[in-house]
């Protein structure tokens, strides 16, 4: 039986099957891809909608996952909002090889690779998607206007009203700390985007801004992470899609960003002129309304060491 399986004749046909299942796959992962993510985003939780979706999956067939991914980030790239959405809960299920197991994860990353779909292959198995450890000299403190200040203090003050030490606490490299901020009631949207623009930043903080669903849902929120080369890759790399043209051609062109993530905002700007040609639009009709939001992140910088300069 061994010896009839592996004859060549049957091999070829066996081969040429899969080929012809594979191409169903793809064809059909375009058209179940807004039933997946209406049936995704019925669930009321992130949290919850993460770990359905990394289930789903680990028992897709490798094919189906990659074709369905990538048809997210299309329509993420479109700007469907829905699309969005399911591709944040997507990244809040990190790190996701974890999720998936390395086995598996690896698997859709050498077929997204063999796809010529960087873009989906990165955020996959990028080898920087877990926080990074601090170096050099600001490792020494987590707070340099306050290093006399212990972190359970740092803790309760990030709780409190008082508006000078909120200021303060806004310069910690703490993920607890920057918790308690990002929950206070009296910070602003402003507030956050100090953090999420925070230069040099830790990047397991800027992750926790990234994880706030209300601040999350601010643009300028997700520009600031997006633009922030501390921000671990698979952020990054979800927030692209959602920007708008401004922004994402500054970052397919700016040198003060991660190189994976000026490849893929690259890589996004081309997809996007492909799309609307398709629809027989143009780039800049599309985007007549896009209002540039200018976030500059070296300014920010600039301002608040100034303002905490004795």
């Amino acid at each position: 039986m061994a010896e009839i399986i592996q004859h060549p004749a049957l091999e070829r046909e066996r081969s040429a099957l899969l080929q012809i299942l594979r191409a169903a796959v793809d064809a059909r992962a375009s058209e179940a891809a807004p039933l997946f993510i209406k049936r995704l985003l019925a669930l009321p939780d992130r949290e919850m909608r993460s770990l359905v979706l990394a289930e789903r999956l680990t028992r897709l067939d490798v094919h189906l996952c990659v074709s369905l991914l990538q048809s997210l980030l299309e329509r993420s790239l479109a700007r469907d909002p829905r699309a969005q959405e399911a591709l944040l809960d997507l990244t809040t299920a990190r790190p996701l090889m974890e999720r998936l197991g390395y086995h598996r994860a690896r698997r859709l990353y050498e077929l997204a690779r063999r796809r010529d779909q960087y873009a989906l292959a990165r955020m996959l198995l990028s080898p920087e998607t877990l926080v990074r450890r601090e170096e050099g000299p600001t490792a020494d403190y987590e707070n340099k206007y306050m290093q006399d200040t212990s972190l359970g203090w740092r803790k309760t003050l990030a709780k409190g009203p008082d508006r000078g030490t909120l200021d303060r606490l806004m310069w910690d490299r703490n993920p607890l700390v920057v918790e308690n901020l990002l929950n206070n009631p009296r910070i602003t949207e402003r507030d956050v985007i100090r953090i999420a623009a925070m230069r040099p930043a830790n990047p397991e903080c800027l992750a926790r801004v990234f994880a706030h669903e209300r601040w999350l849902r601010r643009y300028r929120v997700k520009v600031s992470l997006a633009l922030n080369p501390d921000t671990p890759l698979d952020i990054a790399l979800t927030l692209l899609p959602q920007l708008m043209k401004q922004e994402l051609l500054y970052a397919s062109r700016t040198e003060k960003i991660h190189p994976s993530i000026k490849e893929a905002a690259q890589e996004m700007v081309a997809r996007r002129r492909q799309q609307l040609e398709e629809m027989g639009a143009r780039w800049e009709e599309e985007h007549a309304d896009d209002a540039s939001v200018e976030i500059d992140l070296d300014a920010i910088r600039t301002e608040l060491d100034e303002w905490m300069a004795p």
